[in-house]
């Protein structure tokens, strides 16, 4: 019997009993978080609750990261999140090295970086960057990251009011080099591995035009993003849930809840490590399971034109 798979993300019924009343959490307390929502199985994600407030829900927090090299979890952020269900930052968020020193600090709205100055730091504690988020152009609501200052990590300036030149090191390693104006990328960027040129791009006002890359054989990639996520004949969930609701048999009615799965998108399109980390029943649990571990056809996630094996999530709402 077919089963309709409705494409609204409903909350997880998984949560329905956790408490976010301050009356039940007090300052000391720990939780556990996956993909972003409280679970009360061990993860390795947790939050310690610094200070509540009782009139408006609020929480102060650290969040705290599983280093598996050093085998202990390390602070990653201090924020305030309104309710532990979801975390969602409002106001000031200040993240960290996994040395102590503060890695970045701004205004937070509604989980999402708040339009003012945002401030980021160099492992050694110098400046870095600073800076805002704004419209594109006046017709395009889109936002985007205006870098307004910039400092190398000797301290010294070559970005001011947005305009001058940058080389630093990015978070993959890959030695970075170009020009700013008005806060956007401009002209010629180019990345290197050691002496070896990794790819090069050209920008007008923060919009990429072309990109080339090249991986360690020297084979050349164009593209004109730089990051692509992996979808399934759409650039959208609609397409992956309507195929499971296609495909979805059972011979047991009246089952309603919502199912979240993870998976990995390979970088030949298939689909594997399929995982239920809240379910339904479990005849619900494997059939999706198998639909989805059967997936081929993919478009793989791409970074500056090369295919690369991406982890990808859904919510699949089932009405029995």
């Amino acid at each position: 019997m077919k089963k309709l798979i409705s494409l609204t993300i409903l909350m997880l019924v998984a949560f329905t009993t956790f408490s976010q009343s301050n009356s039940y959490y007090k300052p000391g307390d720990t939780l556990y978080y996956q993909n972003n929502r409280a679970t009360y199985l061990k993860t390795n994600v947790l939050v310690i609750i610094k200070e509540t407030n009782v009139d408006n829900n609020n929480f102060n927090v650290e969040k705290h990261l599983f280093d598996t090299e050093a085998n202990k979890f390390f602070l990653d952020s201090k924020f305030t999140t309104n309710g532990l269900q979801e975390l969602k930052s409002n106001g000031v968020f200040k993240s960290f090295y996994k040395n102590g020193k503060i890695a970045s600090e701004g205004e937070t709205v509604n989980g999402k970086k708040g339009t003012g100055i945002w401030k980021y730091y160099y492992d050694n504690g110098k400046n870095k960057s600073e800076e805002k988020k704004s419209k594109k152009t006046l017709a395009n609501d889109q936002k985007v990251d205006l870098v307004m200052s910039f400092w190398d990590k000797k301290g010294n300036q070559t970005v001011e009011n947005g305009n001058g030149f940058a080389q630093f090191i990015d978070e993959e390693g890959t030695f970075v080099k170009g020009s700013f104006k008005d806060g956007f990328k401009n002209e010629l960027w180019i990345g290197y591995d050691g002496k070896v040129k990794k790819y090069e791009e050209n920008y007008k006002k923060g919009s990429l035009s072309k990109g080339t890359s090249w991986n360690a054989a020297g084979e050349s990639f164009t593209y004109k993003e730089v990051n692509t996520p992996a979808y399934y004949k759409k650039r959208d969930n609609g397409s992956v849930r309507k195929y499971v609701g296609k495909k979805f048999n059972s011979n047991i009615a009246g089952v309603n809840g919502v199912i979240f799965v993870t998976f990995t998108v390979t970088k030949e399109g298939d689909v594997s490590n399929v995982n239920v980390e809240r379910g339904l029943i479990q005849s619900y649990n494997s059939e999706v399971t198998k639909i989805l571990s059967e997936m081929s056809g993919w478009t793989p996630a791409q970074k500056r034109g090369q295919s690369l094996e991406s982890n990808y999530s859904l919510n699949l709402n089932f009405k029995g």
